[in-house]
């Protein structure tokens, strides 16, 4: 008999899972649904009424307006709903009802991970997509005359070269070159990573007591490194100085330096993501004596 996974045992506790939360999920996805009309409704709006003729704008301008609220939006409700992965364990009648439940600890984590990552990348997408109807429907009733746009997610980066400096002196420029927006991909997932670790801590304001740990460890960092450079080197200009000579030797270019940090910002995701699996192995040993 296979204890770790089999598809039956995962389908039913996928099922189990979005039949006892439907009603809290629902809430979610409304809120966020809610945010975000609201939001670009209000972002377009202003946009139109700024300009003293609708005629003629540029609306590529508003199009990366929406999307860098839209993109702050999907990390902040990203990481919040991360932080409700142990949800199930978050009571006393419900981490009875987690124990007791035939299915393996690999099963649970997996259910939960797939709710919390994919799950909520899908939902988002979705209520953007109703979202952006909703806003279209608005302006295009409060402006007639005005052709509103729906937005254009392929402006969210552009495959171009992040030395092209003048590149930048377009409206493009502010669209992210594409390593850079793989980057910040990356910390989004690390980001999320780390949350889905805390909430297997602290089962209980989840979201709070991680984000106060995420700044206490900031800070602490940030005052060691601080500390080691003014120690070997006296001054930042001499660290500078270092890593300007190192970058010139090894001939590392931009995209090599972005490239490498984001194998190791997902190395610390997967890591991290591991240890709220053996989080939660351990809690239900734990639990159960």
């Amino acid at each position: 008999m296979n204890n770790t996974f089999t598809i039956k045992r995962f389908g039913y506790i996928f099922k189990k899972d979005l039949l006892e939360n439907r009603k809290l999920y629902l809430l979610y996805f409304l809120t966020l649904l809610g945010l975000m009309a609201l939001i670009t409704t209000f972002q377009t709006w202003n946009f139109y009424d700024s300009s003293s003729s609708a005629m003629g704008l540029d609306h590529s301008e508003l199009n990366i307006g929406l999307l860098s609220y839209l993109s702050f939006l999907f990390l902040g409700c990203g990481v919040f709903f991360a932080s409700t992965f142990a949800m199930p364990m978050n009571s006393k009648l419900k981490r009875i009802s987690y124990l007791v439940n035939p299915s393996s600890n690999f099963e649970k984590y997996l259910t939960r991970w797939i709710i919390t990552t994919i799950g909520y990348i899908l939902a988002f997408f979705i209520a953007l997509w109703v979202a952006d109807m909703v806003r279209v429907a608005i302006c295009t009733f409060r402006s007639p005359d005005v052709d509103i746009k729906f937005i254009d997610l392929s402006k969210l980066f552009c495959p171009i070269d992040v030395n092209d400096s003048e590149h930048f002196n377009t409206i493009k420029g502010y669209m992210l070159p594409k390593m850079v927006f793989i980057s910040m991909v990356s910390l989004y997932f690390l980001l999320q990573s780390i949350f889905i670790l805390g909430s297997t801590f602290w089962e209980k304001a989840s979201f709070i007591k991680t984000f106060t740990a995420i700044l206490a460890l900031g800070f602490v960092y940030t005052m060691l490194h601080r500390w080691t450079i003014l120690l070997f080197y006296g001054n930042f200009e001499g660290y500078n100085n270092v890593l300007a000579s190192y970058q010139i030797s090894q001939k590392v270019t931009q995209y090599q330096a972005i490239a490498f940090c984001c194998i190791i910002v997902s190395i610390f995701t997967l890591v991290f993501w591991t240890l709220a699996y053996f989080r939660i192995k351990e809690s239900e040993i734990i639990k159960r004596i």
